[in-house]
């Protein structure tokens, strides 16, 4: 897998956010895409329509750009949540957000605002495209990371996955994770 280090400092994420169960996530997280899809995109891009203040706001951000996970469990990570509640039959939740960098302005009833952890991350490059998203987000936690002890993910913080391109069904389209990093 293919990865960089890059900074983050003093990011917002703006966007739209849905508790989803751990146990349905895998359903739950498409679905929601789904939705942001006809809300957002379909109307605007699509059937070619005058943006609303939502839609503008979605467009003048990026929204999209980013899939970020927060735990609702305190004092945990995405890493020890993934673990310990990813396809286990539970009922604790996380906030996905389909968002964007937040780049000001105002924020529209339906997005809100997301603080997310300045300082040094790890990007992670998937290959295949979005075909193949869930089986290289399995294998990052599973198999990359156990075996670089060198990234430790920073405590307390969210993940994000992140997406480039207009083909999700292309090879090529550029997909990944990124992961806050602790130095030690």
């Amino acid at each position: 897998m293919k990865h960089e280090i890059i900074e983050l400092h003093n990011v917002q994420i703006i966007g739209m956010a849905k508790k989803i169960a751990f146990n349905e996530a895998k359903e739950e997280c498409p679905k929601f895409w789904g939705e942001y899809v006809e809300k957002i995109i379909k109307p605007v891009i699509f059937e070619k329509q005058e943006p609303n203040t939502f839609q503008k706001a979605a467009f003048d951000n990026g929204v999209g750009e980013f899939g970020l996970c927060t735990c609702d469990i305190p004092n945990h990570n995405c890493a020890t949540c993934w673990e310990a509640n990813f396809g286990a039959c539970c009922e604790n939740t996380f906030t996905y957000v389909i968002g964007g960098i937040y780049k000001g302005g105002d924020v529209p009833e339906g997005m809100r605002l997301f603080p997310i952890h300045s300082g040094t991350w790890l990007k992670m490059h998937f290959e295949g495209g979005m075909k193949a998203f869930q089986e290289q987000y399995m294998k990052f936690h599973k198999e990359w990371l156990p075996t670089h002890p060198e990234y430790k993910w920073a405590s307390n913080s969210c993940c994000m996955e992140w997406y480039h391109g207009t083909d999700i069904h292309s090879p090529d389209y550029q997909c990944g994770v990124l992961m806050p990093l602790e130095m030690k």
